[in-house]
């Protein structure tokens, strides 16, 4: 470096500029970074397909560290109201997804495209549907009025599968959305701007200390 810095200002002198010329180090060539794998093992995908709201009930040591998700297609979901309540703690309980305010009767798209894996009704969480998507992550609405999809239903994103309520344990009209993985929970709002009913990326790691029960 100080043999470049001395020539550079001895032809600066020579040229008669006057004005000290510094030669930039090189840049040094980009290194390869580690990637992890960009699909879920097949058996979390394709595995535990039974009629239950968890269907997975495995340890949570026996869920991947990191899960690389590659979203190929845009996300459909409500958006541009406030959330009624965010995922985390609430009133002393986890809140395991996001409550969007929306009227009874408004019409709840798969926020990306996947197969039905629960269409059913359940004490606390009244009209559910469950979609288990090629990443691995299912997405789950709940609180539904009406049920338009069954179990095995293959659904694009956008496409309708129910319509909004407030049936099961609920204090009014709303959608509750959660994402889903290996039976685990995370917050919707890693992967979504409910804002503006974007992703926030197309590429997610999803890291297993993410995840609450």
């Amino acid at each position: 470096m100080t043999a470049f810095l001395a020539i550079g200002i001895w032809l600066s002198l020579a040229a008669g500029g006057g004005q000290t010329v510094v030669t930039p180090e090189p840049i040094p060539a980009p290194r390869a970074i580690p990637c992890y794998s960009l699909e879920a093992p097949a058996r979390i995908v394709e595995g535990w397909w039974d009629r239950e709201l968890d269907s997975y009930r495995i340890p949570l040591d026996s869920i991947p560290s990191r899960t690389h998700l590659r979203f190929t297609e845009d996300a459909s979901v409500p958006y541009g109201a406030e959330l009624r309540s965010r995922f985390g703690g609430r009133r002393g309980r986890k809140h395991k997804g996001v409550d969007i305010p929306v009227p009874t009767g408004t019409k709840v798209t798969a926020v990306f495209g996947g197969t039905v894996r629960l269409s059913a009704y359940h004490n606390g969480y009244g009209n559910v549907v469950i979609i288990r998507h090629p990443s691995g992550i299912e997405t789950c609405y709940a609180h539904l009025h009406k049920r338009l999809v069954s179990r095995g239903d293959v659904v694009e994103a956008g496409q309708v599968i129910a319509t909004s309520g407030s049936t099961g344990r609920s204090t009014g009209p709303h959608l509750h959305l959660e994402t889903n993985y290996c039976g685990r929970h995370f917050d919707p709002e890693f992967l979504i701007d409910f804002s503006t009913g974007t992703l926030r990326a197309r590429e997610f790691m999803l890291r297993r200390e993410m995840l609450i029960k």
